[in-house]
């Protein structure tokens, strides 16, 4: 099929579907969305984008970010409304109205108009609607209306029922029930078109059709053109459905598009031909069908006022998506235009549907139930891989041209010279080629490759890229008869910081004739050089922010939709710079995607059909040729606290749908580097003094800078920081300073009579000190002299001592020598002998003067050795005094005049007396005894 048949079906296509089931973008918003009443009974705007609603509970504002509710005194229901050019917002309720509007600080504040009516009976009426008229603001009520101009209000009763007041073509004009269709001067009512005209019916709405007539819309008997002479039925596609569904509201767009709000049969929408162009209900994205309120924004957009909730109808949308398919496809994979039918590959089947088919019923191709994959067309042959096989589809057959299941993906490339179809399955690589008639056929399968494929490519060097439906990539090179596969190389993980294989989910796609892979953050391709897959980097910041690219969709050689996890991306690649032209959230789609197999057909450069459950949506990229009105940033609200903590609250008309998040940053900070948030609301915590300025930037979804704004500010100090502050601060200090004089003062001179006090104290201790010294010292020299005294006195005992002990030792030899004497003159010899030794042995005495002295020199050793151990004799203490002196065996038993053996025998008689085991040192115990605790 050519480009230009293509175009050609398409436009038709694309026709059809915008008039009879194709529907702008819708966006919902409940009543847990916007936090009040889901009841909604009118709506308008103001020249700064909000958007402000009649609620069951008051006044409701949406800012773009923030929904906002106003109670009138009572809490009454909000009727009626009407913005005026100076932001002035007038509402209608129960025996009630006013208007609303920011004071100085930007607070909305309401004023009672209807406080102004003295004595006033309202009859319980309600304010139903309200008209601003050459600076005269009209509040009409079943039974009455009141002008409030000049800071008055005039009221006035009617004799009848009042269902309409709606300003049009500079005429001011009035639908009163069961009597017609009025013009109205402000005092009197001028019948135009009695109700017999208009099938005894009541005027709920009013178009300008031109200058001269105005279009009337009815409750039950649909559209009537009046042309000042005439009222005449208005034949249009829509009179017979809106005649069922009761008209409510009307409105009209800037390109003369007729928005009709219904009881029953939600929004509808007609050219100025009459066209039907769409009908939005709750079964094409419709929160609900009974419309209460409608209103056009600055941007050409619609929002509705519903029974339950709130709807806004992206009139500008360039996605407009069609109704539900009955009976019901399932989930679309794949579409495309061929041969006036547009067939649509589902997880049901293949279906078809015809263009010329008003009803717009998808139908099933036989034999084509079960999974469907994608759509190929190839030299005007058109085929699906499918779950029994592979079908060429021609008209509303389908012929099945191969057996092997589940084909996933065709491409066609130039492998070893020849010019061949080679397709993905679940198990097997598929090779078609052409026939004699040149059309394509099934050859064979590949040996040797058995993997699931989701998606294939080929490169210049014929070597086949193969992405496995769960893990993996593979590098398939072929034999040159194309029948097995030579050569498999696997590629389980591209990045190399990753190690598991679950965390790495590889993608293939061709860009520009290149073979890239994705793989979570990173793209990369195959160089040839290394013979490996390596990293590249495209250019543009914008693109940076990028991840995990799903699917790369040709459009042409350069502009390529991605498909990501979220959205879908329309991006222009020139060289190694990449231009992205939009995106298109999956949020943005009631119809849901197929889980990871998000799709879309380019049909133009500029036009594409989304595969959607049960569905399909058709983009235009053109259709936003009308520019939008400038949106502004606001700061409404800036609050401060005695902390220095500054909050911002942020205004901007962004549409529903949009992604518009801001960058910020505080000027004056230490660290003032800009941030990114999503909130409306920016707040500093504890400020230091000085001058601030704020800086904020709204920014959509490709990084644009929308809108810009700021506010300077000064923090001001504390009063503890200020000159006033600083010269009581020297004031006081100075005080201190003289109060601290005297304290010290006083102090010194406390301290000087302390410090004189105590010399006196110190000088008498010390002369007290130095004769208790002088004592001291004259006691320890006599004790000194007493120690050296009794020390020369105990060395001169032991003397004595040590010399009784020889002389009686040489008593005792010659005693034994005594027996060899014979004569008398060696008797008497022998006897002067003993007489002089016995002479010379000293008494008792001399060792009571030894142990005396000893007791002084070893403070009382005898004395408390007696006291602590009473059994020892005083042969034993002498033993005892000898070893304290640390004398040898052989030097005791000299001194005491017994033998070597027996001084050890006395050794073991003193341990068991001291009770201390051989091992203990019997010397060591004596000379460390102190006595007995």
């Amino acid at each position: 099929m050519g480009r230009g048949h293509i175009l050609f079906f398409f436009f038709f296509f694309s026709v059809y579907v915008y008039a009879q089931t194709g529907v702008p973008h819708v966006f919902n918003f409940s009543k847990s969305d916007y936090n009040a009443a889901g009841r909604n009974w009118a709506v308008d705007t103001d020249s700064e984008g909000s958007v402000y609603f009649g609620n069951s509970k008051g006044l409701l504002r949406y800012t773009g970010v923030e929904w906002q509710l106003f109670q009138l005194p009572g809490k009454k229901i909000v009727r009626s409304i009407m913005v005026d050019k100076n932001g002035r917002i007038y509402v209608g309720s129960f025996e009630e109205f006013g208007y609303f509007e920011k004071d100085e600080n930007g607070i909305f504040r309401y004023t009672s108009l209807s406080a102004l009516l003295d004595n006033y009976d309202f009859h319980n009426e309600e304010i139903w609607g309200i008209v601003s008229v050459n600076n005269k603001i009209y509040f009409r009520s079943f039974s009455s209306y009141f002008v409030y101009a000049d800071n008055q209000v005039r009221a006035s009763a009617l004799p009848f029922t009042f269902i309409h007041l709606e300003y049009v073509n500079n005429i001011l004009y009035a639908g009163i029930e069961e009597k017609g269709f009025y013009s109205f001067n402000g005092n009197d009512f001028n019948l135009l078109v009695p109700s017999s005209l208009i099938n005894q019916d009541n005027v709920t709405g009013i178009f300008p059709f031109d200058q001269s007539r105005v279009i009337l819309a009815t409750s039950h008997s649909g559209l009537f053109i009046y042309d000042k002479e005439s009222c005449l039925v208005w034949a249009n596609e829509a009179n017979e459905q809106l005649k069922k569904a009761v008209v409510n509201r009307c409105v009209m767009t800037r390109d003369s598009t007729y928005v009709i709000g219904t009881i029953s049969g939600g929004v509808y929408a007609l050219s100025k031909k009459g066209e039907l162009l769409w009908n939005v209900n709750t079964s094409n994205g419709l929160l609900n069908n009974t419309v209460l309120g409608l209103g056009m924004d600055d941007n050409n957009n619609i929002w509705v006022a519903l029974d339950d909730g709130i709807s806004y109808i992206k009139y500008n949308s360039q996605l407009r998506f069609t109704k539900s398919f009955d009976p019901n496809i399932g989930y679309v994979y794949s579409v495309k235009i061929k041969d006036n039918n547009l067939y649509l590959a589902t997880n049901q089947g293949i279906f078809y549907i015809s263009l010329a088919d008003e009803e717009y019923k998808p139908i099933q191709i036989p034999g084509t139930n079960e999974q469907a994959w994608d759509l190929f067309e190839i030299d005007n042959q058109l085929f699906c891989g499918h779950n029994q096989g592979t079908f060429e589809i021609k008209g509303t057959d389908a012929v099945k041209i191969s057996t092997v299941k589940g084909g996933t993906c065709m491409r066609r490339g130039i492998i070893h010279g020849q010019d061949v179809l080679i397709q993905s399955t679940y198990t097997h690589l598929v090779i078609y080629k052409k026939n004699r008639d040149g059309r394509w056929t099934f050859s064979h399968i590949v040996n040797q490759f058995l993997q699931p494929i989701r998606s294939l490519e080929i490169d210049s060097h014929g070597n086949v890229w193969a992405q496995h439906f769960y893990k993996g990539l593979y590098r398939v090179k072929l034999s040159p008869d194309l029948k097995t596969a030579e050569k498999v190389t696997v590629y389980l993980l591209l990045d190399k910081k990753k190690t598991k294989l679950k965390e790495s989910v590889i993608r293939l796609f061709k860009l520009r004739g290149r073979i890239l892979c994705c793989e979570g953050d990173g793209f990369y391709n195959f160089d040839e050089l290394t013979d490996s897959i390596v990293p590249i980097q495209f250019q543009g910041e914008k693109f940076l922010k990028i991840k995990d690219v799903r699917r790369v969709i040709p459009v042409n050689d350069d502009l390529y939709w991605l498909v990501c996890p979220n959205e879908f991306i329309f991006a222009n690649f020139k060289d190694n710079d990449v231009e992205i032209l939009n995106r298109i959230p999956f949020s943005d789609f009631y119809h849901t995607l197929a889980d990871d197999e998000e799709n879309l057909t380019p049909v133009s450069d500029n036009k594409f059909i989304f595969c959607l459950n049960d569905g399909i949506a058709i983009f235009d990229n053109l259709i936003d040729s009308e520019p939008s009105k400038e949106r502004k940033l606001r700061i409404e609200e800036v609050t401060k606290d005695v902390k220095n903590s500054i909050t911002f609250h942020l205004a901007y008309p962004a549409f529903p749908g949009e992604n518009i998040s801001f960058e910020y940053q505080l000027i004056g900070l230490e660290d003032n580097r800009k941030e990114t948030s999503q909130k409306h609301i920016i707040q500093y915590s504890r400020l230091h003094p000085g001058q601030f300025t704020f800086q904020v930037e709204a920014i959509d979804n490709l990084g644009n800078v929308l809108s810009t704004t700021e506010y300077t500010f000064t923090i001001d100090p504390p009063f503890y920081a200020t000159k006033g502050a600083f010269v009581v601060y020297i004031v006081l200090f100075l005080v201190f300073l003289f109060l601290i004089y005297r304290c010290i003062q006083k102090y010194i001179d406390r301290k000087e009579k302390k410090i004189r006090q105590q010399q006196l104290e110190i000088r008498q201790k010390e002369l007290e000190r130095q004769e208790q010294q002088i004592v001291r010292l004259e006691k320890e020299k006599l004790e000194q002299e007493l120690v050296f005294k009794s020390k020369e006195i105990a060395a001169s005992a032991m003397s004595i001592i040590q010399k009784d002990e020889i002389l009686g030792e040489i008593k005792r030899e010659l005693s034994e020598q005594k027996k060899l004497l014979k004569n008398e003159s060696q008797i008497e010899g022998y006897q002067k002998i003993i007489n002089k030794i016995n002479s010379h042995l000293t008494s008792e005495d001399e060792w009571e003067i030894f142990q005396t002295n000893f007791d002084r020199i070893h403070e009382n050793f005898f004395r408390d050795l007696k006291a602590g151990y009473p059994e020892l004799t005083p042969n034993d203490l002498r033993f005892c005094a000898l070893l304290r002196l640390n004398q040898s065996s052989k030097e005791i038993a000299n001194m005491m005049n017994i033998s070597v053996k027996g001084v050890e025998v006395a050794r073991s008689r003193l341990r068991k007396k001291f009770g201390i085991t051989p091992e203990e040192s019997l010397v060591g115990f004596l000379i460390e005894f102190k006595g007995k605790k």
